[in-house]
């Protein structure tokens, strides 16, 4: 039988007299691990308050542009091509993202015709510059680096 809630809550912060992750018996919430997906059909600068987040192009009738929030650690983001428009990952500053063959670049583009669908990047920070991590729809993509 599992401690009452209202025991395990002695000297912690509640809400409604409960302890967070614990329902009213005591019983640990269950819990799944979900990504926020977010689509966006313009140009977006992110926020590093979305850390996380997936971003994809569904419903874009035109070019996308994502750009960084300034590097900070840990910062994470998950890029998706997903119509046949340009999508564009933009550093801020310039010269702060390390991609392929490049430790100074300024963004990465999903821009080839007929290899744009299903391209993606995921991108992390270590506080100082954006690490990106290609992820090719097919083995036929080509990204274009920009420096």
């Amino acid at each position: 039988m599992p401690t009452p809630s209202t025991f395990q809550t002695v000297g912690m912060q509640t809400y409604e007299g409960l302890a967070p992750g614990l329902d009213a018996n005591g019983f640990i919430n269950p819990i799944a691990f979900k990504m926020n997906v977010v689509a966006k059909t313009a140009s977006y600068t992110v926020l590093a308050t979305e850390s996380g987040t997936v971003f994809t192009t569904s419903g874009s009738a035109g070019a996308v542009v994502f750009t960084l929030p300034t590097a900070a650690a840990g910062l994470c983001y998950w890029f998706i091509n997903a119509a046949d428009q340009d999508m564009t990952i933009a550093s801020t500053p310039a010269d702060k993202f390390v991609l392929f063959n490049d430790v100074a670049a300024d963004s990465i583009a999903f821009s080839t015709a007929s290899e744009k669908v299903g391209g993606g990047v995921f991108v992390v920070s270590d506080g100082t510059n954006w690490f990106g991590f290609v992820h090719l729809g097919t083995e036929t993509q080509t990204p274009t680096i920009a420096t």
